[in-house]
Order: C-alpha cells, then structure tokens, then sequence
C-alpha cells in the first residue's frame, strides 16, 4: 500500500457472479458442504475484496476456472489467460525412478466424505493407496508423486465437475499420468487426464489397467499436454499488451 503498486493475482477458486449472485465452486455463496464452511467461502471472498487496491488483473492458468462475469462484480480488474507451462519430458524407466514406486494409486487433497466414500472402495477392491489426509508441501507431493503408479483425481463432492489442472500438471511434471473418477470436464486439461465413468460397473477393470500400463499412459497424456500447450498459447498467446500498458501506468521501464 506505501509503494502504490500492484500485482496481478493468479485465480484458482471458481468464483463466478451470475444473475447478481456470488457462485463459489459453482454452487450459490453460503451453501453449507464438507469442503468449504460457508464463513471460510466469504472470508476468501472479504480477504480478496479488501486486497483490491493492491491488484491490478486476475490471471488464469489456461481457460480454469472461468470466473465468469468476475468484471461486473469487481470493476476495473481484468481477467487475462496465462499460456500452460511447458516441461521437460520424465525419463521413468531407469531403475532408480521405478525403485521409488510404493503404491499404485496416490491422493493428495482435502477429505471429504464423499472422497473417503471412493478411497474406501479402492482399498476394499485391493488397491494399494497412499493419502497422506492433510496439506503437504511441494517438494513432499513431488516425493509421494514419484511414490505411486497414478495421481487419483477425486472430485469433492459428487456434483462436482472440474478437474484439478494443479493436480494434473503437478503430477505430469514428476513424470505420472492423473485419473479422475466421475468428471465430465471438457476443459484444456482434460486432453492429458483420463476420465473414468464410475457409473459404468466396469470403472475398477479399467483402473487395473491403467495401473498395468502406467508408463505408457504417462507418455501419452505428456504429449497430450504439450500439443494442447502450444495450441492454447498459439491461439490465445500470452497477455504482452496488458503488461506494457501496466509498466506504462507504474511509471517502469520496458524492453523493446
């Protein structure tokens, strides 16, 4: 606040304003769930509204969360896509990457019931999981990444319908493939993610196959992920304009 100057924000929470409501995770602000208390949802929302004379735009990572209509709700801050990062392909069939491996299936993420609900299904069906049921940080869910066969994408609550692209892109960086049980996302990231139907009785044969063929699913989806990578940068590049015309209101310098 003493400097006067901004920073841009990089918008993770779905946050959307649809005929004058707050939507939070798509479902109205206030809805009681085992995710989010209610008085957390309009702390974040209180939290992000008085840091508003220090944010110049919001950036999303690719095209989620769509944080529709955020501009009528805050006005003066835009919404600028940010291209996927790019990396470098994990060599994962040298002995000491295969040696790491513990589990077939990891979770990383909050638990909620209907999560529990699924992990205890995995578990009754035989499949070595590990979830370690509380917040880590990076460089210990990059450890427990390289400890598993697949990174498990479980929605919070049934009705949920985004994939976690932190989780996925997370996990193709330490050389693993994510599965989502019971999304139908057709965002970006769902070219690198494999989507099981569990309403489909066959869901857990697929799952033992996918766990056979880890190595191969990998590869695919990191190719995957970087043709739509290079698509998404190519057609929506990268927000250059915004940022020169911000250095020219902050009175900075820019290279030519």
């Amino acid at each position: 606040m003493t400097t006067r100057k901004k920073v841009a924000v990089i918008m993770t929470e779905h946050l959307d304003f649809e005929s004058g409501q707050i939507f939070i995770h798509g479902e109205p602000l206030w809805s009681d769930n085992d995710y989010m208390h209610p008085a957390t949802q309009v702390n974040r929302i209180r939290n992000l509204m008085d840091c508003l004379p220090c944010i110049r735009c919001f950036f999303v990572l690719g095209d989620l969360p769509e944080l529709r209509n955020m501009s009528a709700m805050l006005p003066g801050i835009d919404v600028r896509s940010i291209p996927f990062p790019k990396f470098d392909p994990v060599q994962i069939e040298n002995t000491e990457t295969t040696s790491q491996i513990a589990n077939e299936l990891l979770f990383t993420g909050f638990i909620t019931d209907y999560r529990t609900d699924i992990i205890a299904l995995l578990k009754a069906n035989s499949f070595s999981l590990a979830c370690p049921q509380k917040f880590v940080s990076k460089k210990n869910r990059d450890a427990m990444n390289l400890s598993a066969k697949l990174i498990l994408n479980i929605p919070q609550r049934k009705e949920w319908r985004w994939l976690s692209l932190m989780r996925i892109v997370a996990a193709l960086r330490c050389g693993r493939a994510s599965v989502s049980f019971g999304t139908k996302d057709d965002s970006q990231i769902a070219a690198c993610c494999y989507q099981l139907d569990i309403s489909d009785q066959r869901w857990l044969e697929e799952l033992k196959e996918f766990v056979s063929n880890w190595a191969s699913l990998y590869k695919t989806a990191y190719d995957n992920y970087m043709l739509m990578a290079e698509k998404f940068e190519h057609s929506r590049g990268f927000p250059n304009d915004m940022l020169e015309f911000w250095a020219i209101t902050d009175r900075l310098a820019t290279k030519v």
